[in-house]
């Protein structure tokens, strides 16, 4: 069964049920492009023949980034380096996918002291992270765009599909959260409103890329802490993004506070 083919609802057949997951490759120069080492990470992946690898985190926003090595994909500029990793990624014909990513308060003060969020909630972690700042609903459109504009810039720089990570403590992931969005706008309070961002960014980049490009999401199925995402927020959500035709669901769990995989 492993071995054989899968196709998903936009259309798209994955040769076969293995799937490589992402993970950070921060392997970025001062330029913050793919360079010949991600091309030779991802030729080297392409040998295992996975029906499907993601990327590690590609950020919206240059302001925002998961780590200093993170590739950061705003502009066309970045396309004709982009092009020579995701050729290698699909060197035999598998699906190769972007996850696209906002690191929201999960943003080091190295980067930025004091970053956007859904609300003024500090994560106080050995002193790495600042402030947050609450984010305007000018600012949360702005991030929507952003979303967007990197789907469709992954789609043109040769990715054959996208993974918005909603998990992890990152922004979208953070939305979701009670603990961490405490607004009391259209954005907060119900589960409904928590998950707005996500269901808009999924709407919208499914009018940006077409109804043939698939687009899957990352997702908590808890946030293992007191107050936060709950399993049954959890399965609300994933309720919305079936209605909604996710193609692919990937499930994790866990924010930097509280990193159940850590030192496993």
């Amino acid at each position: 069964m492993l071995h054989t083919p899968f196709q998903l609802p936009c259309g798209a057949i994955l040769q076969n049920r293995l799937a490589k997951a992402a993970m950070t490759e921060r392997l970025c120069r001062a330029d913050q492009l793919p360079h010949e080492d991600h091309v030779r990470l991802y030729e080297s992946w392409a040998e295992a023949r996975a029906g499907l690898m993601i990327s590690g985190n590609i950020m919206v926003d240059r302001k925002h980034l998961e780590s200093g090595g993170n590739i950061i994909l705003d502009d066309e500029s970045a396309l004709p380096s982009l092009s020579r990793m995701t050729d290698a990624g699909k060197k035999y014909g598998h699906h190769f996918w972007a996850q696209i990513s906002h690191s929201g308060r999960q943003t080091s003060v190295l980067v930025n002291r004091h970053p956007l969020a859904p609300s003024d909630v500090q994560l106080k972690k050995m002193g790495l992270f600042g402030k947050p700042r609450q984010m305007t609903e000018e600012q949360i459109e702005t991030v929507i765009r952003q979303f967007v504009h990197t789907a469709v810039l992954c789609k043109k720089g040769g990715f054959t599909g996208i993974q918005l990570h909603s998990a992890h403590g990152y922004l979208l992931s953070e939305f979701l959260s009670p603990r961490t969005n405490t607004r009391t706008d259209q954005w907060g309070g119900s589960i409904e409103n928590r998950a707005r961002l996500l269901m808009r960014i999924v709407k919208e980049t499914r009018e940006a890329v077409g109804a043939e490009f698939p687009i899957g999401v990352k997702l908590n199925s808890a946030d293992f802490q007191r107050g936060g995402f709950s399993p049954d927020d959890s399965l609300q959500v994933i309720r919305m993004l079936h209605d909604a035709k996710v193609d692919l669901l990937e499930i994790s769990g866990g924010t930097y506070e509280n990193v159940p995989f850590s030192g496993e």
